[in-house]
């Protein structure tokens, strides 16, 4: 029940049961349009209309959620203090009038609803925590009780059921509501009851349903059968004795004539076969011998999910010898019928079966080879039909089709085995990888040729791309050839980097990024014994300084470094010297990753080795910026040994993005800690601050990133990033995390987007690259409409002149923008824009038309660059007609040098040749 788009959101619509029809959980769904008026949207009332009307079309999710925690609290009002209806009153019921007002039954049901859909359509968590709605669970507690209809009454249970936690005091209330209702001859009000106990069993309910649910297993309905199968097995996870009891009711109902009682008493017979070892030779016997009679009337359709049904279970439970010829037949005839899915459950059938029982079987029965009903889908075009083939080819021993055992003759031939190698190449890498397993259960030589070849042959001229493609299918190879051995895998994962880096010296400076990603993933979803197995070994290559590592290698292990700091056997002295004898061979978005592993291996130390920090001080001095403050927080923090493990305490994991992440949020909390204490000096100190905006001129305080312009955003995102949303920084570090750990470890970047990624959190935080912005990368610029702050030494023709500036720039709309970022100074972009013309004019202040404290003009054939120096830089590009411009262009400077620009030109050639100029001074 969740909001699905703008202007529509699901509602739960229910209607009475009738004698065939049964009440359930879900109801019926229906769409509720609010483009269209209130009698035509289906809304209960007009209150829930307006709510969900300003919900779906609220301009952000933080909107949204203020009006539903609004009503949300209205029918908390409403429900504490419920007034007399006049109605009563009218109709001659003047003894109500003594008594307190209640809501009816109706205005209950509708409040119950609304806040369900109140609940399910909040974005924020925090917002409506858990027990927030427990206000209004006594009403629904009376409603599934004393409710008129059943209509009423499934509200009641449906409300219990998704707000009503386990333990609550008031689930004892409904004991005696279901057991009352479970005894009750209307079967919607048996089902109504069953629903609840099977979406929210409980401990207390069961001594008194219990008996009842014995009986009803046998009832006249298969809608009442199936529920109470159903609740047998939820409450069996409270009381596994309950489905010992039923056992002989359960394989009855395994003989149902109706496909949904069957269905469910599958399923509850597997639950039964893990739960009571005594019962497990009656469920195996009962369920192979449903197979065989089910399979007699195959070409139904209902009784064809049964088989499917049957199937899967039988993959647990396990089958009879007698019935493997069946599986074989099932095989054969669904092969012809093109039923994969039935066919395919069957191949897995044959998992565990030899293959000396299956020729043996398909000898006594005159059955063919399960590998030769499906070599037609070998030569099929489709994807599909070769993905079903190479999965079911990989459920047979391949004694059976590969001619590897001498009394079995092989079934593919020579040329067909060929076809299977050729889906080695194949772009999809679960072909690729299925492929491999394959053969490598066919014959281990084949993948180890595979693998020799392949690296024999690289080419020594492929591009980042072609080297990641390559890289990744190598990899896979070794995946599957070192399973289970974590040392093996992490030397001939040294191995295969230093064979590719011997084909070419330009592959050992190149970061692959794909490869970074997928042995860091592979490992994280290993066994904890072959993790560390493989991290340790490693890890131990750094600390000697003969044993040559490229740059994705060094991305690899200082991220294993970091993640299994404190775990491993290796001294995290050696770990530093290593990482610190790497860091001038390493190009700058490597460097930046290693620093960052020695700082989080740092706290492990009790003291940093002195070669170490020569080493880093060494670094600094030949560094640029980003570089340079990298190592000084590494110096700082790895002396503050309280401070670095509060920070690693902090990181929501001990991966090297997160504590990345943990660092930005407490450099964040810092610098605003600094500012504060800054701000508050200047208050008190005016004069000063004003002798410091005449110093220096062009040189401005850094500015806080604005906060983004509101905008609807997909309320699943907004949830997902509601960790990230504090400041900027947490924008800064999330670009940053991306480039030093799988997935978010892209370290193929070029240096420069280093250095422009981790600028002064207080100078850039929107900007993450020195290049010109992609519109995709727009949001990680912000800006405001106006986002410049004005000097407050301007007198009040400046802040006139502005005010004209900022009319004229809201008037060009925003697509016909640009914005991006130059290394160079306000000064030098001036020169460059002079460059445009040949013709410019440097007329005197006093002539200006827009006096202010610091303005000129500049005036050419083409256009007039008015430039007001009065906090930003301001230039409007236009003809002989000030009051009409044909551009206008934002400057702010940096304190580190350079500045970030933004335009708006309605004249196209205007706007891409002011582009071109900016974005080649980056």
């Amino acid at each position: 029940m969740r909001r699905c788009g703008r202007h529509a959101v699901r509602l739960i619509v229910l209607v009475d049961a009738g004698h065939d029809a049964v009440a359930s959980k879900s109801g019926l769904y229906c769409s509720l349009n609010m483009d269209v008026p209130f009698v035509q949207s289906g809304a209960l009332n007009r209150a829930h209309y307006a709510l969900v009307r300003n919900v779906e079309s609220a301009p952000s999710p933080e909107m949204a959620d203020s009006y539903i925690l609004k009503e949300v609290e209205s029918i908390r009002y409403r429900l504490r203090h419920p007034t007399l209806s006049l109605v009563r009153v009218l109709l001659g019921l003047r003894h109500t009038l003594l008594k307190r007002a209640t809501l009816s039954q109706n205005e209950t049901k509708e409040c119950l609803t609304v806040l369900l859909y109140c609940s399910m359509s909040i974005t924020s968590a925090a917002s409506l925590p858990t027990g927030s709605l427990d206000f209004a669970l006594p009403q629904a507690v009376n409603l599934s009780e004393a409710g008129k209809k059943v209509h009423d009454k499934q509200i009641g249970y449906l409300f219990c059921a998704e707000i009503m936690s386990p333990t609550h005091e008031l689930r004892l209330m409904l004991v005696n509501t279901l057991r009352k209702d479970l005894e009750s001859p209307t079967t919607a009000l048996i089902c109504l009851a069953l629903d609840n106990l099977i979406t929210s069993p409980s401990e207390d309910v069961i001594p008194a349903v219990q008996s009842r649910l014995q009986d009803l297993l046998s009832n006249p309905s298969p809608h009442v059968r199936r529920r109470a199968l159903l609740a047998c097995s939820a409450l069996s996870r409270h009381e596994p004795e309950l489905l010992r009891r039923v056992t002989s009711k359960v394989l009855k109902r395994l003989r149902d004539h109706h496909p949904e009682v069957v269905d469910a008493a599958l399923t509850v017979s597997l639950e039964l076969f893990k739960l009571h070892e005594a019962a497990r030779n009656d469920v195996k016997g009962e369920i192979n011998t449903l197979l065989q009679s089910s399979w007699s009337s195959h070409h139904e359709q209902s009784v064809r999910c049964i088989i499917l049904q049957i199937l899967r279970t039988l993959r647990h439970v396990g089958l009879l010898h007698s019935h493997l010829g069946l599986v074989l037949q099932i095989i054969q005839t669904t092969s012809k019928s093109s039923d994969h899915p039935v066919m395919y459950a069957a191949f897995l059938l044959l998992l565990d079966v030899e293959a000396r029982e299956i020729m043996d079987t398909q000898t006594s029965q005159s059955l063919s080879s399960p590998a030769a009903s499906i070599r037609d889908l070998l030569t099929s075009r489709s994807v599909n039909d070769q993905y079903i083939f190479l999965s079911c080819l990989g459920c047979l021993n391949p004694e059976l089709w590969a001619g590897t055992n001498a009394e079995i003759p092989a079934v593919l031939d020579e040329w067909e085995v060929g076809k299977v190698m050729e889906f080695l190449d194949s772009s999809d890498p679960v072909m690729r990888q299925k492929t491999l397993r394959i053969l490598n259960s066919a014959d281990p030589n084949i993948v180890n040729s595979y693998y020799s070849q392949s690296l024999k042959t690289l080419p020594a001229d492929l591009n980042i791309k072609g080297l990641g493609e390559y890289t990744t299918r190598l990899l896979e190879v070794l995946e599957l050839q070192t399973e289970g051995d974590g040392e093996l895998y992490a030397r001939e994962l040294a191995e295969l980097f230093t064979q590719m880096e011997a084909r070419s010296p330009r592959y050992a400076q190149l970061v692959v990024e794909s490869a970074v990603e997928m042995v860091l993933l592979f490992l994280r979803n290993a066994p904890m014994p072959f993790q560390i197995g493989c991290v340790t070994t490693l890890v131990a290559s750094l600390t000697n300084p003969e044993f040559f590592l490229g740059q994705t290698m060094i991305i690899i292990v200082s991220a294993l470094a970091a993640e299994y700091a404190g775990k491993l056997a290796v001294p995290p002295p050696d770990v530093l010297r290593g990482l610190a004898a790497r860091l001038p061979l390493c190009s700058l978005a490597v460097q930046d990753a290693c620093l960052l592993t020695m700082l989080r291996v740092s706290a492990e130390c009790e003291q940093v080795p002195s070669d170490v920090v020569i080493a880093i001080r060494d670094l600094s001095s030949k560094s640029k910026r980003h570089i340079r403050q990298r190592c000084e927080e590494f110096t700082t923090l790895s002396a503050q040994k309280g401070v670095l493990l509060d920070v690693i305490r902090q990181a929501n994991s001990s991966s090297l993005p997160d504590f990345l992440e943990a660092l930005h949020r407490y450099r964040a909390q810092t610098s605003a800690n600094t500012k504060k204490t800054s701000d508050t000096a200047n208050a008190s100190s005016p004069s000063s601050s004003r002798v410091s905006l005449s110093e220096n001129k062009l040189r401005y305080t850094a500015y806080d990133a604005p906060p983004p312009a509101p905008r609807l955003r997909d309320r699943a995102l907004s949830r997902g990033s509601s960790h990230s949303n504090s400041s900027a920084s947490s924008r800064v570090s999330a670009d940053l995390s991306r480039t030093v750990t799988a997935g978010d470890l892209t370290l193929a970047a070029a240096a420069q987007e280093f250095e422009m990624a981790t600028l002064s959190p207080h100078s850039v935080t929107s900007t993450t690259s020195a290049k010109a912005l992609s519109p995709q990368a727009a949001d990680l610029i912000a800006f405001n409409d106006s986002p410049f702050i004005s000097d407050p030494g301007v007198d009040s023709a400046t802040a006139n002149a502005s005010t004209d500036f900022e009319s004229i720039w809201n008037g060009f709309d925003e697509s016909s923008g640009a914005r991006g970022w130059c290394d160079v100074s306000l000064e030098d972009v001036i020169k460059r824009l002079e460059s445009l013309e040949d013709t410019f004019q440097v007329i005197p202040t006093a002539e200006v038309p827009f006096r202010g404290k610091f303005s000129l003009e500049r005036r050419c054939p083409t256009f007039i660059l008015i430039i007001h120096l009065a906090g930003d830089l301001k230039i409007l590009m236009n003809g002989n007609d000030l009051s009409r411009g044909l551009g206008v262009l934002r400057l702010r400077a940096s304190e580190e040098g350079g500045c970030l620009w933004r335009l708006r030109c309605g004249d196209a050639p205007l706007r891409i040749r002011v582009k071109r100029l900016l974005t080649s001074l980056e």
